[in-house]
């Protein structure tokens, strides 16, 4: 395992700030969103996880994903959540860096990404029954509400591999991450061309 570099916490904090400040007015928006109008709510969902998807698949070390989210969560704490946005960012890093946990951080593959999107998202579904009311949905409501948050989290991650083929092209992590070899770095490179 590569050592903890400042290069590497400089990349992680400057990844977390970016997301941070783009979580600032979702967290102003989300709350009512969720309290009002939940099918708008439901799109926006996965916005949450573009900084860990971003910073594991470009620097592909454990970790990465959590610390991101950490200060992506003290600068998004500037919006009515508060301290709680800490705890929310925190819970989306490790959502995304279980996957890889569980491959004992061996695979890097886009489809991993997109398996830990669907059960997390899945997993958010099902916190958020009650939360929701989704039992009192009407079915096509109620599939078109869950095909939304489910969608949101894909397409999120999408745009988090995006970001990192094209940062990784442009050779920001160039010394922080494993090297990319063969269909690896194929599979980033495509994704970030996408």
């Amino acid at each position: 395992m590569k050592s903890v570099t400042t290069r590497y916490l400089m990349t992680c904090a400057a990844i977390g700030a970016a997301m941070g400040v783009l979580l600032v007015p979702a967290n102003f928006v989300s709350a009512p969103l969720a309290a009002a109008a939940p099918m708008a709510y439901a799109p926006m969902v996965g916005l949450w996880i573009i900084g860990p998807v971003l910073a594991m698949a470009l620097l592909r070390r454990p970790g990465a994903g959590i610390l991101t989210m950490f200060v992506a969560g003290v600068v998004s704490s500037a919006s009515p959540v508060g301290v709680y946005s800490v705890v929310t960012c925190l819970m989306a890093g490790a959502a995304v860096e279980l996957a890889f946990l569980v491959t004992r951080y061996r695979v890097w593959r886009p489809w991993l990404f997109f398996v830990d999107a669907l059960v997390f998202g899945a997993a958010y579904v099902a916190s958020g029954w009650v939360a929701f009311d989704m039992g009192a949905m009407a079915p096509a409501v109620l599939v078109t509400f869950v095909t939304l948050m489910l969608g949101s989290f894909l397409a999120c991650t999408w745009f988090g591999l995006f970001l990192a083929g094209r940062l990784a092209t442009a050779g920001v992590a160039r010394g922080l991450a494993p090297a990319r070899g063969g269909a690896a770095r194929a599979e980033v490179m495509r994704d970030g061309a996408r």
